[in-house]
């Protein structure tokens, strides 16, 4: 028989006078932050609260409105499973199209109601004795509630005061993609992007047809694949709309990926490292040629071809940003910043070049970096710091989303979270197992679970060890690529080593006894001392 079906409850505490205002706390109003709401519901919780630190719904698609920000990925694979769109206007949906339909799956389940926006969280605190978390906001409010679930996305705050020396010195106008400045007037402007990512890749083609110049600094070069987009066609939208037309569709793009994954995972390490170094070198001759194609300069052509393995960083579909190098107003500089300048920017090589505008498109922080996680902002049990803990040991969570030390706390994109196609499936599955887990703590009457540390190892190594081959090529082939798939302390906890198949099956058939489980013990009324009197 399955322990599964055997759990049983670890320990007592005494009944806490305090109640939590909510049950449940999520933070964040995109993505995850919907599906969460979603998956609470259908597990019966009602009462729970989702904050944001912005003014509205939809993560990054709210805050990210940037010239022609869209989807770089089909739109078929980039919606729910519970909540299917057939009718997008084209393959790679636009950022308006996307933040409505995030706007309609909140209203639809009843979420908005249950929102709460301009709300910035700068510490959790774990109060053990009441067994609720205690969330101190900038206004200097709290906020408590029972459980916490973290659904601030796998790429946490924007870069926007990137280290960079000069920076606090211009005095043009400034922006960073997430926070957009939509009343400077770009036409005829000379303007300087730092950083050559997927925002970059999306901006940049509109900027250069308005603007009087445009200088794009590359540090590191990326891929920029085809971008294959078109609008769909009525017919194409009844097609998608067809029973299980929109999931076959999403379905086909998921067994791909999966594919490729079991090939990663388990292929015997000699033939992996062999494969990798052909793939490479196929691959970058492929991309050699696909950049002649595009770009017609020599010079810039070889600067844009990458000399790591050719799927280190995650490759864009580029759209128009190759074809963009070729014009007159702009030029892609590569030989690095020295500084900014109170007018512009001066280049290594001592060259500057004065600019009105400056987008500084430097990135984000990402999950997997340790440093994404501040000390003394997540205090769990006993003084468990979250930050401390991420920043001197390995990024470690139970099925991505647990951590032990700190009980009620769940993270929906956490290490080794990443399982294959769209942001929607791996939120999705990362719910599945904090609602079960959620459910069998209410199930219990308990007020408190905690992942046992034992189980979160046993975690962590069977991803080392099936992670193996990702590692290899990750942490050595991709030496210079800067890419975001290794961290700071030479770790890959981006990927999981495991077949979408499996991630699926694994999200509900776990161990219930991987975590504890504390109850409430009513505490007896005080005895008047009269009464024992009269006992006697």
């Amino acid at each position: 028989m399955s322990r599964d079906n055997m759990a049983t409850t670890e320990s007592t505490t005494e009944s806490a006078a305090e109640q939590p205002q909510h049950e449940v706390v999520v933070i964040g109003a995109g993505i995850g932050g919907i599906c969460a709401g979603v998956k609470l519901q259908e597990i019966g919780v009602e009462d729970f609260l989702i904050v944001d630190r912005v003014g509205g719904l939809g993560g990054t698609w709210y805050s990210h409105s940037y010239p022609d920000a869209g989807c770089d990925i089909p739109s078929t694979t980039y919606q729910f499973s519970f909540a299917r769109k057939p009718d997008w206007d084209r393959l790679f949906a636009k950022r308006d199209q996307i933040l409505e339909y995030l706007e309609q799956v909140a209203g639809d389940y009843d979420l908005p109601r249950r929102m709460r926006f301009d709300t910035t969280i700068v510490r959790e605190e774990w109060d053990d004795e009441a067994a609720l978390w205690r969330l101190h906001l900038e206004s200097g409010e709290s906020i408590t509630a029972r459980f916490v679930i973290s659904a601030v996305g796998a790429y946490i705050n924007a870069k926007t005061r990137p280290n960079i020396p000069g920076l606090d010195s211009y005095t043009g106008v400034s922006m960073h993609p997430a926070q957009w400045n939509h009343e400077y007037d770009f036409a005829g402007k000379r303007v300087g992007i730092i950083g050559v990512g997927a925002s970059t890749m999306q901006i940049a083609p509109k900027l250069a047809a308005q603007v009087a110049h445009l200088d794009i600094y590359q540090r590191t070069p990326q891929v920029y694949l085809p971008k294959p987009d078109f609008v769909l066609r009525p017919w194409m939208q009844r097609l998608l709309a067809l029973p299980g037309g929109s999931a076959v569709a999403n379905g086909l793009a998921q067994a791909v990926v999966d594919s490729l994954l079991r090939f990663a995972i388990y292929t015997p390490a000699p033939a992996w490292k062999a494969g990798a170094r052909v793939v490479d070198f196929l691959g970058r001759h492929a991309y050699s040629g696909w950049v002649r194609f595009k770009v017609k300069d020599k010079k810039t052509r070889e600067v844009l071809r990458p000399g790591f393995g050719i799927v280190c960083i995650r490759g864009g579909a580029g759209g128009e940003y190759l074809p963009t190098l070729n014009r007159e107003n702009v030029d892609l500089i590569t030989t690095g910043i020295a500084e900014i300048t109170p007018n512009g920017i001066r280049a290594a090589d001592g060259t500057e070049r004065e600019i009105d505008a400056l987008i500084v498109a430097t990135g984000y922080e990402v999950f997997s970096d340790p440093e994404s996680y501040k000390p003394g902002t997540v205090l769990g049990r006993d003084g468990f710091d979250l930050g401390v803990f991420y920043n001197t040991e390995e990024l470690k969570a139970y099925y991505s989303t647990s951590v032990a030390g700190i009980p009620n706390r769940f993270i929906m994109i956490g290490p080794y979270s990443w399982t294959g196609t769209a942001f929607h499936y791996f939120v999705e599955n990362a719910m599945r197992h904090i609602a079960t887990v959620i459910d069998e703590t209410r199930r219990r009457g308990a007020v408190a679970v905690e992942v046992r540390p034992e189980a979160q190892e046993r975690f962590h190594q069977a991803m080392i060890r099936n992670g193996r081959n990702l590692s290899y090529y990750l942490e050595t082939r991709c030496e210079g690529s800067n890419t975001y798939f290794v961290n700071s302390q030479g770790k890959s906890p981006y990927l999981r080593p495991w077949s979408l198949w499996k991630t699926y099956r694994k999200a509900t058939r776990f161990d219930r006894e991987d975590y504890r489980y504390r109850t409430v013990r009513a505490v007896e009324p005080a005895r008047e001392p009269a009464a024992e009197l009269a006992r006697g």
